[in-house]
């Protein structure tokens, strides 16, 4: 037990809708807005400090699989379960939200995303108590046991904070996304874009042709479009020989569920949609790597990022779309790792600015993009 382990006296959510200027069009559909969903936590330590913390994520559900309804009731449920779970540290607060997840009757990556704010409030709340950034807390001064009480025996010895930069970025990258109704001619000029697909393989290729010849590195994600595994084959092979140094990986091409397409092919293709219960990823074959999301959770994102380094796995953070708390969230986190590709996915600044009219005005170099960059700055205290 240690002095900073929390005890959740309340949890309280609360929802708003956050309307697209422009529609995000995947593979399932357009997208032309979102709820945002906002938990604050308040937390009483061991030594008696108090805090309150908050965590926010959109709740994606043609992404994730659930209905807005189903979703907003999944967070008010988790919520309402933190004050039982007694005192712990917050990865053991995230394993017992994961339990819960795991017994969930809907969609896991529905309730996966609805436990997001949740899990991130009660980190945010632990550090504000202890008057410490997250990430300087991650250790054995704060922690009560190691990574191989989440990820098994070869992780034993090894904590979070090993994997994290005790010098974050103060800058990083934009991935600019494309989406499947966008022209290849919004590429121009983009350093990183991240290419929506479709699954019909011929349009597809033709597509990553167009947006390729303007330049930029690019990532394809069809959203599990790829229901035919010959039809992926020759994406992959004809993207590889037609795009040498413009593609830089392919996530989630098949349904979640089904096998992964084999590792060490033409193109390293990364887990999304289908990735498992952060605990179990070693289960995990067939792909190259994987996608980190802070959508999941503090606890979620923790594990799944330290799981690929120790892995030595192709490894991104990505993210379908953050505004406000989230994406100042997301950035920092960014900022605190290290990738195999350094993009950051902020499309909010692109989809949703109306969602980071507050941001704009705490931190404005994080929703103007730059140079092909947008700026992170930490408040020092939380998981923000």
């Amino acid at each position: 037990m240690k002095p900073t382990d929390v005890r959740i006296v309340a949890a309280v959510p609360s929802f708003r809708q956050v309307p697209f200027a422009v529609p995000l069009t995947l593979s399932s559909g357009p997208i032309t807005g979102l709820t945002e969903a906002t938990v604050t936590v308040s937390v009483e330590a061991r030594n008696g400090r108090t805090a309150n913390g908050v965590g926010s994520v959109l709740l994606s559900h043609p992404w994730a699989g659930g209905t807005d309804d189903a979703m907003r009731a999944t967070v008010r449920s988790l919520a309402a379960a933190l004050p039982a779970f007694g005192t712990a540290d917050p990865l053991q607060h995230g394993a017992r939200l994961l339990d819960l997840v795991a017994r969930s009757s809907g969609p896991r990556l529905a309730a996966e995303v609805a436990a997001g704010p949740v899990d991130q409030a009660v980190h945010d709340a632990w550090a504000r108590a202890a008057g410490l950034s997250a990430y300087r807390m991650y250790d054995e001064r704060f922690l009560n046991a190691d990574l191989g009480a989440y990820l098994g025996p070869d992780f034993a010895g090894s904590w979070p904070g090993d994997q994290l930069s005790a010098t974050p970025a103060t800058t990083l990258p934009v991935q600019h996304v494309l989406g499947v109704a966008e022209p290849a001619a919004d590429a121009a000029g983009r350093h990183w874009v991240k290419l929506k697909l479709t699954g019909r393989v011929d349009a597809d290729i033709a597509r990553v042709r167009a947006v390729a010849a303007h330049g930029a590195r690019i990532s394809l994600d069809p959203n599990e479009a790829y229901t035919d595994a010959a039809d992926l084959a020759r994406l992959l092979s004809s993207v590889r020989a037609e795009n040498a140094g413009h593609v830089e990986y392919v996530e989630q091409p098949v349904p979640r569920g089904a096998p992964g397409p084999g590792a060490a092919g033409p193109l390293p293709v990364l887990a999304d949609e289908g990735l498992p219960d952060p605990r179990e990823l070693d289960a995990l074959t067939g792909w190259d790597g994987i996608v980190v999301k802070t959508c999941r959770g503090q606890s979620s994102a923790l594990l799944a990022y330290c799981w690929a380094r120790k892995r030595r796995r192709f490894v991104v953070q990505q993210d379908l779309t953050h505004v406000g708390p989230a994406l100042a969230h997301a950035a920092v986190f960014a900022a605190h790792c290290s990738y195999s590709v350094p993009a950051f996915e902020c499309n909010s600044l692109q989809y949703a600015p109306a969602g980071n009219a507050e941001l704009s005005v705490e931190r404005p170099g994080l929703v103007t993009e730059r140079d092909g960059c947008v700026e992170v700055s930490a408040s020092g205290v939380g998981i923000r």
